[in-house]
């Protein structure tokens, strides 16, 4: 259920869900392929549960074409417990153009489709998002116009800013406000906040990750779950 869910997966466990590649510059470089695979203990998506707070394996491709375009497609299990009639797995496909103005500005625009198969409910939607990054700062929009389960308009804003600890240890934080048409998406509810601390290490092509990610959304509000209470999650990945 905006910005690439890949990064948000791996470095919240999803939802700094949301600079994708925003410091990528636009050098001619030639086209690359890259890959990467992972798993988390919870796959949290602006801050919302969706596997049922069980763990996830995920996995996606991106393509580099070396003067600022990218594209790509990644895939995670889901599990959103509407009993037998259950969707299995979520794959996005993006594509946008990243860059690095003179003044050391980033920029990223771009689209993504969000597909999820398994269920005969109509889960799917797209959105448009941006983001502007200068040093360990980052601001991020992302828009639908029509969200998950046909919920209608949907606006999200984000903000994180990244430190670089002792030992190539990373600390992440990031929050984003969740802004919708109409109370349809939760219970009585037209907005809400999510949040995420998280901090990182990297050896090699491997990504370890620890997070404290939550919202300030009630059980209630929440589809009836704890999906959105706070949580402290894991992640590995590895990419090539």
């Amino acid at each position: 259920m905006g910005f690439n869910k890949k990064v948000a997966a791996i470095v919240s466990g999803s939802v700094l869900a949301m600079a994708i590649s925003s410091a990528a510059t636009a050098e001619e470089s030639g086209p690359s392929l890259s890959a990467n695979v992972g798993v988390v203990t919870d796959y949290r998506f602006r801050g919302i549960s969706q596997t049922d707070s069980n763990p996830a394996v995920q996995g996606g491709v991106d393509l580099d074409l070396g003067n600022g375009f990218y594209a790509g497609t990644w895939a995670s299990q889901v599990d959103f417990a509407y009993g037998t009639d259950e969707t299995d797995f979520e794959q996005d496909f993006y594509g946008g153009y990243a860059g690095e103005t003179a003044g050391g500005v980033g920029y990223d625009v771009g689209y993504i489709y969000y597909a999820y198969h398994g269920s005969d409910q109509d889960e799917d939607y797209q959105e448009i998002y941006g983001s502007l990054s200068l040093g360990d700062a980052s601001f991020g929009f992302a828009y639908s116009d029509d969200y998950w389960l046909q919920s209608g308009e949907f606006y999200y804003l984000s903000a994180g800013y990244s430190f670089s600890l002792a030992n190539d240890i990373s600390l992440d934080l990031s929050a984003g406000l969740n802004l919708f048409d109409e109370e349809i998406f939760l219970n009585g509810s037209d907005s809400y906040i999510d949040y995420s601390v998280s901090v990182g290490k990297e050896f090699g092509g491997l990504a370890l990750s620890a997070s404290l990610v939550g919202t300030d959304v009630s059980d209630q509000e929440c589809f009836f779950t704890d999906w959105c209470e706070p949580t402290v999650l894991a992640g590995a990945s590895y990419s090539w």
